[in-house]
């Protein structure tokens, strides 16, 4: 409608609708290239087989080593593990054969226990904290745990297709709704994951997984030694050396019975 002047005139309630139509539909356009939509169907198909890869693994336990490797220091531990999904987890990090760090996520906090004394008993409010502060690369609890079940974890996406570059078909990008930040997938010639990265919305490298071997349990393909890495070059380094799919696990193990234990 039009005032006395001659200018169009939107009512208050009609002017709020169209922000938020607008905010609505920034939000869940992210920002990606001009695509095939037949090879976009393509891209999802082979990102939805990687994300449910191994979910039937819904518990494990398991021994590995873990190097930690900073601009200033190198670290080696063996450890030892059971895990559940989606959010438990008891952790032992072992050095020389004695346990130095063990980290207990109950489903509603995680709790870092230091055996040498190092720090006192820290909790998290989150189930899902990020790791940053801790390990120095800013990965999630939920994608450790889902590391250690055998699984890929790619997060959850609105958005698949394949990178514009690529004329194999073997780089896919992730995106979703309402976040500024990606994931892509690089593929070997088998369709097998060779790395997931984690990009920012500038396409800046926060974190990548490379994934250097794969193991054989009954009808599962378990990657068992991988490489996490940030852009400043801090990397974690694991290798299983023992894993078993879907033992029982006994509810005590997520509990922390006495300090320190």
């Amino acid at each position: 409608m039009k005032n006395k002047n001659n200018r169009i005139y939107f009512p208050p309630i009609l002017t709020i609708l169209i922000l938020f139509l607008l905010i609505l539909t920034s939000g869940c356009a992210p920002l990606r290239p001009q695509t095939d939509p037949i090879l976009d169907k393509k891209a999802r198909g082979l990102a939805d087989d990687i994300l449910s890869s191994n979910q039937e693994i819904t518990s494990s336990k398991g021994t590995g080593w873990v190097t930690l490797t900073t601009d200033t220091r190198k670290d080696k531990f063996k450890i030892a593990w059971a895990a559940q999904a989606p959010n438990r987890l008891r952790i032992t990090f072992l050095m020389s054969g004695y346990p130095f760090e063990t980290i207990v996520a109950t489903g509603k906090h995680v709790t870092f226990i230091s055996h040498t004394k190092e720090h006192k008993p820290y909790t998290t409010i989150s189930s899902n904290p990020d790791l940053k502060k801790f390990i120095g690369i800013p990965v999630k609890l939920s994608e450790i745990i889902a590391i250690l079940l055998g699984q890929i974890p790619v997060q959850r996406f609105d958005h698949a297709w394949f990178k514009a570059d690529n004329s194999n078909y073997s780089s896919i990008v992730l995106a979703q709704n309402w976040k500024s930040t990606f994931q892509q997938i690089h593929l070997d010639t088998n369709k097998k994951v060779q790395q997931l990265l984690f990009l920012d919305k500038d396409d800046t490298r926060l974190y990548e997984i490379t994934y250097l071997n794969y193991q054989s349990y009954g009808k599962n393909r378990i990657p068992v030694t991988l490489l996490i890495q940030d852009a400043t070059g801090q990397k974690i380094h694991l290798s299983f050396t023992r894993f078993i799919p879907n033992p029982p696990i006994k509810e005590s193990v997520f509990r922390l019975t006495a300090p320190g234990s």
